[in-house]
């Protein structure tokens, strides 16, 4: 003869599946914060670099967000760039358009002076093992990107955070999100200084 559970049985089965549940909730958290975290951590670090590397070797570079398909990369311009001055060698198409032609190009550029910059730069991936191309960690996945010469953050397509030659960056919040977790990038444009936070701070608003 075969013999059931009993009332008691079960709801001691059942209590024991949800106290293993709640256990595996903090756990399988801190597994997916340890990602967003490690991923920002090295955002931070690449945007360091590079603040780096614009002012020592007078480049214009620029941290590439593929927010999409989650992956990063560093880019920099082959030639020297620098506002008001125009590469040896190398015709300045920038020079053919208008400031209306190149606010239309550049819309999410309020400078004029840094539009034109854009124009002149031709950017190449920036083959450095501190900044090479990787992919967000686990699930991890970039949240609203806003860096300065944008009107409002972005959460599709590519979104891009540049660094001038004479040590200026552009201000710029990255924020990195895995389940629950959210850590943010904020950059200090003068200083070059990238800090990891907890959250998503406001966006600046002039």
């Amino acid at each position: 003869m075969r013999r059931g559970f009993t009332l008691i049985e079960l709801l001691i089965v059942i209590a024991v599946v949800a106290v293993a549940s709640a256990a595996a909730v903090p756990a399988l958290d801190a597994i997916t914060g340890a990602n967003a975290r490690s991923a920002a951590g090295e955002l931070a670090g690449a945007m360091r670099y590079l603040f780096d590397v614009a002012t020592l070797r007078h480049q214009t570079c620029r941290l590439a967000l593929d927010l999409d398909h989650r992956r990063w990369w560093a880019e920099c311009s082959k030639g020297r760039y620098l506002a008001g001055r125009e590469p040896v060698g190398e015709r300045d198409r920038a020079r053919e358009e208008d400031d209306e032609q190149l606010a239309e190009r550049y819309a999410d550029e309020r400078d004029s002076e840094r539009r034109r910059l854009l124009a002149r730069a031709h950017f190449d991936e920036f083959q450095d093992r501190l900044a090479r191309k990787r992919d967000l960690p686990g699930s991890a996945a970039f949240r609203e990107v806003w860096s300065e010469h944008q009107r409002e953050p972005w959460s599709k397509g590519m979104a891009y955070v540049y660094f001038f030659p004479g040590g200026r960056a552009e201000a710029a919040r990255v924020p990195v999100a895995d389940g629950s977790n959210v850590y943010s990038v904020v950059l200090q444009p003068f200083t070059g200084r990238a800090r990891v936070v907890t959250g998503e701070p406001e966006v600046p608003r002039s």
